[in-house]
């Protein structure tokens, strides 16, 4: 039988302690980074399931869906249409989107966001939670309140125009939603990459928001 030298087993136990060592580093920066997670983006991490004692189930309005031209007269968004069964106790909307298919929207930029006719280009402001950082735009509102501009008409005379409007109010059971959205835009490649409601029930009771035709 071939005889192993010292060196080679003292190189193993050496790789090992390493493995060991890299792997246990790697759960405590990865606890870390949770952790820093849940402190700083508590809605984002809420809405992720990392909270205990919150469910939330997402509805996805449209996902990856692309624009090669610039936005025109023609809707070129996603229309849907939705019943709410059972009683909702809150909700969040959230959106990742980009334009020039990789880049975060500017100031010029917004996302088109109705509920039955409720609502218009919205507006980043103090009802948009914090998220954590990323290479597109990313938002994330609560429904109870939605700051927005009714018309592009709006958004150019901004200071006389603001709405602020309850969305949450419409997610009522029983009640059908037809929800239209799209990237608002001059620049090509417009892309959703996802724009969902994130909803969770009363505790002790179940409720959904399904697509119908």
């Amino acid at each position: 039988m071939k005889k192993i030298s010292l060196n080679v087993i003292t190189g193993y136990i050496v790789l090992l302690i390493v493995a060991g060592a890299t792997s246990i580093m790697g759960v405590y920066i990865a606890k870390t980074i949770s952790g820093e997670e849940l402190r700083q983006y508590p809605d984002y991490s809420a809405i992720r399931g990392k909270i205990r004692g919150h469910k939330f189930e997402p509805v996805i309005i449209t996902k990856d869906h692309r624009n090669e031209q610039p936005a025109t007269v023609d809707f070129d968004g996603a229309k849907k249409r939705f019943k709410v069964k059972g009683r909702i106790l809150r909700a969040y909307l959230y959106i990742e989107a980009a334009v020039d298919y990789s880049r975060p929207l500017t100031v010029w930029d917004d996302i088109y966001f109705t509920i039955n006719e409720k609502g218009g280009h919205l507006i980043p402001d103090g009802n948009n939670f914090p998220t954590p950082p990323t290479e597109v735009s990313r938002y994330l509102y609560d429904l109870h309140s939605i700051s927005y501009f009714p018309s592009i008409k709006d958004k150019e005379n901004w200071k006389n125009k603001k709405t602020n409007d309850n969305l949450f109010e419409l997610l009522q059971d029983g009640e059908n939603l037809y929800i239209i959205t799209s990237i608002s835009s001059d620049r090509p490649g417009r892309v959703m990459k996802e724009i969902s409601i994130y909803y969770e029930c009363f505790k002790g009771s179940t409720c959904s928001i399904e697509e119908i035709e």
